[in-house]
């Protein structure tokens, strides 16, 4: 097949739904290309498929009807997010998905001739509007198996994330900071923030954090990942409920055991058999971190066990799955 994968972003997005599976359909011998700009030759035909990723604005949204309408090319809209059903906390993302884009996203999704999404309650909201939905999970490169994450002196809790967690962060907050106070943690332990910047909601002369930014390129970022035990908070919502495990997948293909809150993806994931502890509320976070953070054999189990789970969701044993959805 010729493809083409028009991304939305170069960063998290546009990395795990284009450009990895791209690469992995071009190893495969597949003339696959991407980028966030459609050359000319592909609006005129030059390709079999056409992948566009969340395509809503104005112009974009002009070519991609265009194309519908000329009929030579395959079109299959790409979305790994309830872009109609952003908390309002989240509000830089609340404030640019407004009526105008959301209906355009509808307006695109109608006239593709499939659509590629990461969970099936994501796949429950887009087949009000087109009836050829594919739920292709998230993946994870294969290196990242055989990646040896940096070593610490403390007992290293990590969490990484964007801005847009504010309050999903606040589900653990409390009880994290609580934890770090504690007398018996405050010389073995650290807090990790990795991406947006929370140390502060948790932070305390008695407790040990630290903070390392955003980095735009997703593998450079994945190699920084240094923690013992990684803690994945969510709050319930309708947004994250259709959201992914890949926060969790991640972790696990590092082989770092994780602490999930018991909602939505992490919930189905662990359900399904992803090897993670379960917290829904304070004193089940306080518990969790006590006994992982106590016990170095049963985090080096957990995390084993995570590596194992992993090992089926790399993109090099499911890029079969990219090409049914595109043929």
């Amino acid at each position: 097949m010729r493809l083409f994968g028009w991304q939305g972003d170069t960063q998290g997005c546009g990395y795990y739904r284009i450009a990895l599976p791209f690469d992995a359909l071009a190893a495969r011998g597949h003339d696959a290309a991407y980028s966030t700009r459609m050359p000319d030759a592909v609006r005129d035909g030059g390709v079999d498929v056409v992948v566009g990723q969340r395509v809503c604005e104005p112009g974009p949204s002009g070519i991609w009807q265009r194309l519908a309408a000329a009929g030579h090319t395959k079109l299959v809209f790409e979305l790994d997010d309830d872009l109609w059903n952003i908390d309002p906390s989240n509000r830089s993302s609340h404030a640019f998905y407004d009526a105008d884009r959301q209906r355009r996203l509808i307006e695109n999704i109608r006239v593709a001739d499939a659509v590629t999404v990461t969970t099936e309650p994501l796949a429950e909201v887009v087949s009000a509007w087109n009836p050829v939905v594919h739920v292709v999970p998230n993946q994870i490169p294969g290196w990242l198996l055989d990646h040896e994450r940096p070593v610490t002196e403390s007992v290293t809790i990590g969490w990484r994330g964007g801005p847009s967690h504010s309050r999903d962060f606040g589900e653990l907050a409390k009880p994290l900071r609580r934890f770090l106070q504690h007398p018996c943690n405050r010389d073995r332990v650290e807090f990790h923030a990795m991406g947006a910047d929370y140390t502060p909601r948790v932070a305390s002369n008695r407790g040990r954090t630290r903070h390392t930014g955003w980095t735009p390129e997703p593998e450079r970022f994945l190699r920084g990942v240094d923690f013992d035990l990684g803690v994945i908070p969510l709050r319930p919502s309708v947004f994250n409920d259709s959201k992914s495990e890949l926060a969790l997948l991640e972790l696990a293909a590092l082989g770092i055991p994780a602490i999930v809150s018991d909602t939505g993806p992490y919930r189905r994931a662990v359900d399904s058999g992803a090897p993670a502890r379960r917290a829904s509320l304070p004193s089940c976070w306080t518990a969790a971190l006590t006994d992982l953070v106590g016990d170095a054999e049963a985090r080096v189990q957990l995390g084993k066990e995570a590596r194992e789970w992993a090992a089926g969701r790399t993109v090099e044993a499911n890029v079969s799955r990219w090409e049914e959805a595109y043929r």
